[in-house]
């Protein structure tokens, strides 16, 4: 729980940091814009009428050499707000994923070795050992044996699988919560985008509406572009969190298998007579 508020907060901060800087930036460069726009203006009046093509072929060779960073900002600044959401989603699905990449290890789940020394102490009556071990180790399978430590005077055979069952699963239930909130990203992230789109054709059917005949195509631009950029958006964020959602899916399938087998060794060994 504290790790995902920490994701979260992170998250929050970064978005109101970006949004912060893009409108620093967009205030910088207005009145730099504006001169060369104005003085454009003034050659463009005095030349003569045949000038006036190249004139728009040098606007549109300036147009394209937009700089990468101004270009992303142009994007951002159409998406409106429902960009700072996706923007949410793509902070908190990459920091559960890194965090689940590091931490689904063989070491935080069930170390080798550990079930051949457990079971050494564990017969030679070094209990105290045991639980000493399984406290260093912190992965699951050290608190799996902990749990059965506890129980260990009054646990026979059946007890004791049914005991490491259980403690299992719960484990396995809670690393699985842990991934969720990829999932999370992943569907949210293109429902964000939809919903910019629906946003962006409102507002250019009501522009339409509203200037009717008169109209200029160009000025449905600004709508139109908030309607495909939060679509993109949505989509780039969903496509990895899928299948950073599937990597750990996978990863976590191996360890209940590997961890299943372990604990049912050690049961077996330890229970079991002959």
């Amino acid at each position: 729980m504290k790790t995902r508020l920490a994701m979260t907060a992170l998250a929050l901060a970064g978005a109101l940091w970006l949004r912060a800087a893009w409108a620093q930036e967009a205030a910088k460069a207005a009145p730099e814009d504006a001169a060369p726009a104005a003085a454009e203006a003034v050659q463009a009046d005095a030349a003569a009428p045949g000038e006036a093509p190249a004139a728009a072929e040098a606007a549109a060779e300036d147009a394209k050499e937009l700089s990468g960073a101004e270009r992303w900002r142009i994007y951002w600044e159409q998406g409106g707000n429902t960009m700072y959401f996706i923007a949410l989603l793509s902070v908190l699905g990459l920091g559960c994923a890194l965090e689940r990449f590091c931490n689904l290890r063989r070491s935080r789940m069930a170390p080798d070795g550990f079930a051949d020394k457990v079971v050494e102490l564990w017969k030679a009556g070094r209990f105290d050992e045991v639980a000493e071990r399984c406290r260093r180790s912190g992965s699951i399978l050290a608190r799996v044996v902990e749990t059965i430590l506890r129980h260990r005077d009054k646990a026979g055979w059946q007890e004791a699988k049914t005991i490491a069952e259980d403690k299992l699963a719960r484990e396995l239930r809670l690393e699985n919560r842990r991934a969720s909130m990829i999932s999370t990203a992943a569907t949210l992230s293109p429902l964000l985008g939809l919903f910019g789109t629906v946003v962006g054709l409102l507002g250019a059917f009501g522009t339409v509406a509203a200037m009717g005949e008169m109209g200029d195509a160009s000025v449905l631009a600004d709508d139109i572009g908030k309607a495909l950029v939060t679509t993109v958006a949505g989509l780039a964020v969903s496509m990895p969190c899928l299948f950073a959602f599937d990597l750990v899916k996978k990863r976590l399938n191996f360890f209940a298998v590997l961890l299943e087998e372990e604990v049912a060794e050690i049961v077996n060994r330890l229970f079991l007579k002959g």
